[in-house]
């Protein structure tokens, strides 16, 4: 009896011990396999002389069973700790979660080993500055190329690599090019920086022509400034196979624009499909209405006769099924980002739509979703497949494919009423937080998340079955060092990939997306601010004074690239522009709408179309505009003309309405005008309700004049189209163009375009 108790104890002081912490260091150096910590007391582990080979990442585990990981910046669950190559002696403390990462040679103090972190590798530790001999200084010599979505080039020095209170100077220290520092580890306010020199902090070289290649190496020493350079100063050339300025793009929701097989409607989930379609209610409006691919493929002659040349189609790729009796028409929930959903079609059927579309000169353009993929909160919690296999889902995932940080805007408190608005203009937070309940991938900062490698793989897949190009949604919530390594992956595989991404609000005047713009990410931007202008305009909000201001700041703003940035009037939203203009109601963004009569609101819109189809950009059409599509219908938030009911079936294909013929006769201008596609912008006359501008490339000229007022003349002069008679592309009216004068005779609400 004695012997029996005594093993009862001893196995219960076995259990005891078992059940407390003992933490294990996992990493790239022994396979990610859980290897004990010394226990040094106060709240302090270690392992020493932990030896990489090369640079490789950390993490810290409590029970050596990954159920509880610290990760960078003490994080539970966090990102991996980057660890360059060496033998170091690295600590975490148990009680506050920060770490130190020493050279082992060194003593185990902090101050001795100094982390540069900064823009030029992503804020992240690991970059340590060497010791200058035996003194208290240590330096560094790094490029420092860009700024991030906070600023400029810049950096500071962390002792501890952990973010812990010890970093130094308070400010951020400003960068330039290849950058000379020198810290003081005994007295962190002493801090040296020299900017702006040569390879490896080496001696400038002299550049004459200042376009970033040094004269010895400078084959075309004479550039002139803000030309696009090759490696030896020589001016690129786009080939013509990369330009999509020449062509017009037709934002087509499949599931709204015709129903090809009826045989593929119900899908995996009968409940998700609408046998009433827009003849039910609000619910209905959110399923399936049995739009697909061979639907797209039966009307691509239309679209031919309509003059497009690149169709945007919302996603292709397979989307959740347990949805109850919602649908993921829109595309935009995804899970098996490597397969066609089966309510649209199949491989085969892509790469027929690709064979279409190839023979009548077309391009196709994907919308992705690297943001996200389903909602967390409700339905497949943001399950993941590749091929069929499934990954993770929100509730397995660790912080490797997902972010776990809580929604944009809520303040991060279980109380809904309560919003922190200034998220949305918070670059850590509208990146590393979800976007409403929309599962938020985990990209990688320095290098490719595993979800960056699986979305980056998916691409490359869609890409091998005829995609051309690339709709990024939701671009403004990613992290935008991800936007360059996707962009230089597609683009690895075909060079005249062309990217561009929503980034709602984006345009001249607002500084954040301008910014990213110009950072050459890869990715160009849909224009919301000059699509604002328009509307703006045509409904007699603002002036076309006010309109031309906008427009001439668009290529300061953008670099000059402002011919490259898809341009759009309606799109899924927004209200649609001649719902906008009709209705009396309120609409989307607090807007009322005008009351405008039927024939009134389509002569307006088909007026902002024409400034589409001509004004430096490249035109996107929304399916159902070149039919003034309306549905005045009030959504949940009594919004008239919003989602979804902006997403309404194909109401016609007609081919002879007075917007499908004025977009046709300026899709195929586009197509032939070097003017259209990038000649520059000049403004030739102008009052509160008339507008004409010039584009100009060469001798290609093509002049266009809008009025949205009563009917009047005016004479036009400065202009650059050669001496001649001119027939209007748009109306047909007749124009005589003399001494670089002209007298144009504008009806009310009509627009004249000469070539």
């Amino acid at each position: 009896m004695f012997k029996k108790t005594l093993a009862l104890a001893g196995l219960l002081l076995c259990a005891s011990t078992a059940a407390q912490a003992e933490w294990y260091l996992r990493g790239t150096h022994n396979n990610w396999q859980a290897d004990q910590m010394q226990n040094l007391g106060s709240n302090t582990v270690l392992a020493d002389d932990v030896v990489f080979a090369s640079a490789g990442e950390i993490k810290f585990d409590r029970w050596g069973d990954w159920s509880e990981n610290y990760g960078a910046n003490g994080q539970q669950g966090g990102n991996n700790i980057p660890v360059p190559a060496g033998t170091w002696d690295i600590k975490f403390y148990t009680d506050t979660h920060d770490y130190h990462i020493l050279p082992a040679e060194d003593p185990v103090t902090p101050g001795l080993s100094l982390h540069l972190r900064g823009t030029h590798n992503g804020w992240a530790a690991g970059d340590l500055m060497t010791r200058v001999g035996e003194t208290d200084e240590y330096e560094a010599c790094r490029n420092f190329a860009s700024g991030d979505g906070n600023g400029g080039p810049r950096f500071k020095i962390d002792p501890s690599g952990s973010w812990a209170g010890s970093q130094f100077p308070a400010q951020d220290v400003a960068a330039g090019g290849w950058t000379h520092v020198v810290a003081n580890g005994a007295n962190s306010s002493v801090v040296s920086v020299t900017t702006g020199l040569g390879e490896n902090c080496g001696a400038v070289e002299p550049d004459s022509d200042n376009d970033g290649v040094p004269d010895s190496q400078d084959d075309c020493p004479n550039t002139p400034a803000g030309t696009s350079v090759d490696a030896s100063g020589c001016e690129v050339v786009q080939p013509e196979t990369s330009d999509f300025r020449n062509r017009s793009m037709y934002f087509v929701f499949v599931d709204r624009f015709a129903n090809g097989d009826t045989g593929n409607d119900n899908g995996n989930n009968a409940a998700a499909t609408s046998s009433s379609k827009s003849a039910g209610g609000l619910s209905e409006w959110k399923k399936y209405w049995g739009g697909d691919i061979q639907g797209l493929i039966d009307k691509l002659d239309y679209l031919q006769a309509l003059g497009v040349t690149a169709i945007w189609v919302t996603p292709l790729n397979d989307n959740i099924d347990a949805s109850g009796s919602d649908g993921a028409y829109h595309g935009y929930w995804g899970r098996d980002f490597y397969e066609v959903d089966e309510h649209l079609g199949d491989w085969a059927l892509v790469d027929q739509l690709d064979a279409a579309m190839e023979a009548r000169g077309m391009k196709l353009v994907l919308d992705i979703a690297l943001n996200h993929s389903n909602q967390d909160d409700q339905y497949e919690f943001g399950a993941l497949y590749k091929e069929g296999v499934f990954l993770t889902d929100v509730n397995q995932d660790n912080g490797t494919w997902y972010h776990h940080n809580g929604a944009i805007a809520d303040c991060g408190d279980s109380n809904p009423s309560t919003t922190c608005g200034g998220e949305w203009d918070d670059p850590w937070a509208f990146r590393n937080k979800t976007l409403f309940n929309l599962t938020d991938f985990n990209h990688g900062v320095g290098g490719n998340s595993t979800a960056d490698q699986y979305l980056i793989d998916a691409a490359l897949k869609w890409m091998s079955h005829g995609v051309d190009a690339f709709r990024i949604d939701a671009i403004k919530h990613i992290e935008p060092s991800f936007i360059n390594r996707f962009s230089a992956a597609v683009r690895a595989q075909n060079p005249d990939v062309y990217i561009f991404g929503e980034w709602y609000g984006a345009g001249a005047g607002d500084s954040l997306s301008m910014q990213f713009l110009n950072e050459d990410r890869g990715s160009e931007l849909l224009d919301f601010r000059l699509r604002n202008h328009i509307e703006q305009a045509i409904a007699g909000d603002i002036t076309m004074t006010q309109l031309n201001t906008h427009i001439e700041s668009r290529a300061g703003a953008m670099n000059g690239r402002e011919s490259w940035q898809p341009i759009f009037l309606d799109n899924h939203d927004a209200t649609r522009t001649s719902v906008f203009l009709q209705t009396t109601g309120p609409v989307d963004n607090g807007r009322t709408g005008k009351g405008f009569s039927k024939s009134l609101a389509d002569a307006r819109q088909n007026l902002g179309m024409a400034l589409v189809m001509t004004l430096p950009g490249i035109p996107t059409i929304y399916y159902g505009t070149e039919q003034n599509s309306t549905w005045f219908t009030a959504n949940g938030d009594g919004q008239v003309g919003h989602d979804p009911y902006n997403r309404e079936g194909m109401p016609s294909f007609s081919q002879t309405t007075p917007a499908f013929t004025m977009i046709s006769a300026l899709a195929n201008l586009r197509a032939q005008s070097p003017a259209l596609a990038s000649g520059s912008y000049q403004e030739r006359w102008i009052n509160q309700d008339i507008l004409v501008f010039e584009r100009i490339s060469g001798s290609d000229v093509v002049m266009v004049a809008v009025n949205r007022g009563g009917s009047t003349s005016i004479n036009v002069s400065n202009l650059a189209l050669a001496d001649g008679q001119y027939t209007s592309l748009v109306g047909g009216d007749s124009v005589n163009v003399s001494g670089g004068s002209a007298v144009l005779n504008l009806s009310a609400n009509e627009v004249i375009v000469l070539h």
